[in-house]
């Protein structure tokens, strides 16, 4: 192995080139007086040496002018090379101390505070190999690692826990940290964090698929009541929890998955403010959400935001929220609970009157406790969603566009669809299964949706086999979800939004999607639409569209100004926006 060579920019001597290129293991003092070599400046130095030869020039200390940005370890190669890095960093530090005599430090005359502008951006395996430059470019990314406040670390399947360790200990200063973890993770993860990381604050563990979380519930509750600066905590896979029992001052974000059969929860947690809880979906699911949901609202007055995922979700556990005093109470998002019907949603519109999210997905409420919640939230309400509830119609979406003004963002997949219908490969196959659905499901087939709104920004309504017809008057909105919309005829579809940028149109017909390619682009006009005679499948006439569907008549302003291009993309084959 070649020995360390010198930075071009170092003049040396001749007599430097003699000395055997090497390493020379064991050697930690110096050759003159005897002292050890790190942080050292031997006095005999400028005496003994010849002219030519320089002084070890001094590092100077690279003060952080601002915080440190995030370390990010998100390339897929990232954790393999840190893992070598590590191994091979005491062997390059020992070459780099061979030459105590030379002007290691690399920096050409180069300010202290630009090389640590420059090094600061660099990823962190840029930075390890920074590291092994020189001697001055080491000190600099080791103060740069100590300066990390925040850090987003992959932890391949084959890395064994001090791999983590050794990474964290050069950053004792980190507040934030996310992992992501390959293999199976225990407690062992928590007490190396705990260890290495004594003023986080904010943990996120995120595991794959193949891999299993043992962490039970009690080692949770270990590190939650341990990290007194802990404030926000996010764990997948927590499937082996079994029970626990938090108490922290200091916590206020909470995000558990994959939650399954817990004989206990108990929230000791009054600065707490977001909670988000997913349970399996399996039937074996023992959990007691009625105590749960009241222990929550009783322990944790300063909620605002609560997400709660489960198929256990009934009308006697929103009972037992809706009793607590949740006056701060902004984002409630209950979802895949069939039990939740309108009697639900009475009890959540007279407990909590300051919604502005509200997502019932999942749940068997109707046009009438739409209608309830229409009544409560006129002014408040700015995300509602709805997806996957069979017994809502397109005439409750309408009625909901109309009496909440301050709608941005709607979501009703799933929702006007036609269950007896199955999906035909062909346009005559549609026909023929529309002409032999029986009159009494006429209203789940054939329904059209009318929407006109001012501030409504995304609206979603993918699944809903049982749309026939859509017009749309939309300034604001940017993104439209029409994937699966199967029935959906191209001739009655209109889209009037000036500010469309991306329609998801994936399962839909290629006329369908021809048609909102024309329809988004800024030439097309509708005039020539809104008219038509086509006779539908039931016999029908096409109907006029309504009054606002008209162009209407520009400002005398308005009328010398060029039309600006809008660009908008149709994505009907998967693709990324």
């Amino acid at each position: 192995m070649q020995g360390h060579q010198p930075h071009p920019a170092t003049p040396i001597s001749d007599a430097a080139f003699l000395i055997k290129r090497g390493k020379k293991r064991g050697s930690y003092n110096c050759g003159r007086c005897g002292l050890p070599k790190k942080g050292h400046n031997c006095p005999f130095g400028a005496e003994s040496d010849d002219a030519s030869t320089p002084a070890p020039a001094a590092v100077a200390p690279a003060t952080p002018p601002m915080r440190m940005r995030a370390l990010s370890s998100d390339d897929v190669k990232f954790a393999a090379e840190l893992a070598d890095d590590l191994e091979m960093e005491e062997e390059d530090r020992e070459e780099i101390d061979e030459y105590p005599d030379l002007d290691l430090d690399g920096s050409g005359g180069l300010p202290a505070s630009c090389l640590w502008e420059v090094l600061r951006r660099l990823p962190p395996v840029g930075m390890l190999s920074a590291a092994r430059v020189c001697r001055g470019w080491r000190e600099t990314t080791r103060r740069l690692w100590r300066a990390a406040e925040e850090l987003r670390l992959r932890v391949p399947a084959k890395a064994q826990i001090g791999f983590v360790g050794s990474v964290l200990q050069k950053c004792p200063g980190l507040l934030k940290l996310s992992i992501a973890i390959e293999s199976d993770v225990d407690a062992t993860m928590l007490a190396c964090i705990a260890f290495s990381c004594p003023n986080l604050q904010s943990l996120e563990i995120s595991t794959s698929d193949s891999c299993i979380n043992r962490i039970s519930g009690d080692d949770l509750a270990r590190f939650i009541s341990d990290k007194k600066c802990l404030t926000s905590l996010k764990m997948e896979g927590c499937s082996n929890l079994g029970g626990f029992v938090f108490s922290s001052t200091s916590l206020s974000t909470l995000w558990l998955s994959d939650l399954h059969s817990l004989s206990k929860m108990v929230f000791n947690c009054p600065s707490l403010k977001e909670i988000s809880l997913e349970f399996s979906r399996l039937e074996s699911d023992s959990t007691d959400l009625t105590s749960v949901m009241d222990g929550l609202g009783r322990s944790c007055p300063k909620l605002q935001n609560i997400h709660i995922a489960s198929v256990l979700l009934s009308h006697d556990a929103i009972l037992a929220l809706s009793s607590a005093s949740l006056r701060g109470l902004r984002m409630l998002s209950l979802v895949l609970g069939s039990g939740i019907t309108d009697a639900s949603v009475a009890a959540i519109a007279a407990s909590f009157t300051k919604l502005e999210l509200l997502d019932l997905s999942g749940s068997s409420i109707s046009d009438s406790g739409l209608g309830m919640i229409c009544n409560v939230f006129p002014e408040t309400l700015s995300k509602l969603l709805l997806a996957l509830c069979p017994n809502i119609t397109s005439s409750g979406i309408q009625f909901a566009a109309a009496q909440l003004p301050c709608l941005e963002l709607m979501d009703c997949g799933m929702t006007i669809c036609d269950p007896d219908c199955e999906k035909s490969t062909d346009e005559e196959d549609d026909d023929t299964e529309l002409q032999k659905t029986p009159n009494s499901k006429m209203h789940l087939t054939y329904q059209k949706l009318i929407i006109k709104h001012n501030r409504l920004k995304k609206l979603s309504l993918w699944g809903c086999s049982g749309l026939d017809a859509l017009y749309l008057n939309c300034p604001n909105l940017y993104e439209l979800n029409l994937n699966s919309c199967t029935n959906l005829h191209p001739e009655r579809l209109l889209l009037q939004c000036t500010n469309l940028n991306s329609v998801y149109a994936m399962d839909c017909e290629n006329m369908l999607i021809k048609t909102i390619e024309t329809q988004v682009d800024s030439d097309y006009s509708p005039v020539e639409t809104q008219y038509s005679s086509k006779r539908l499948p039931d016999g029908s006439k096409r109907v006029r569209l309504p009054y606002f569907c008209s162009p209407q008549p520009c400002d005398d302003g308005e009328k010398g100004r060029r039309p600006t291009k809008r660009h908008c993309a149709v994505i009907a084959y998967g693709e990324s926006v």
